[in-house]
């Protein structure tokens, strides 16, 4: 039988508390929220958002090493070459965003 969301941050992190506490240091704050307000957000967010979090940051590092050499990539599967507007409008992007389109470029 499949695991529910909650099952799996139990089995692999102990509690969603401990799941939020790690991710909020690989996470981009936004601009103009205070880290007590993003780390109240980020522990009411469901487990299965904070379990799509986690498995994103992990592929970016994996398989990119940071969001700006996964822009790189998208940058230059593209175009080929530097494209500084589309670069500009990729970097406002989250991770999973990016990676998503990542996912369908390369197709």
């Amino acid at each position: 039988m499949k695991k529910s969301p909650l099952q799996k941050v139990r089995d692999e992190f102990g509690s969603k508390e401990e799941l939020a506490k790690r991710l909020l240091p690989l996470l981009e704050r936004p601009e103009g929220e205070s880290q007590e307000a993003f780390a109240r957000r980020l522990g009411a967010a469901s487990n299965l958002k904070l379990l799509r979090l986690w498995r994103a940051e992990h592929a970016v590092k994996e398989r990119f090493g940071s969001k700006e050499k996964l822009v790189d990539a998208l940058v230059t599967a593209k175009f080929g070459k530097d494209n500084a507007d589309y670069r500009a409008s990729l970097n406002g992007l989250t991770k999973t965003r990016l990676l998503d389109l990542h996912r369908q470029i390369a197709r």
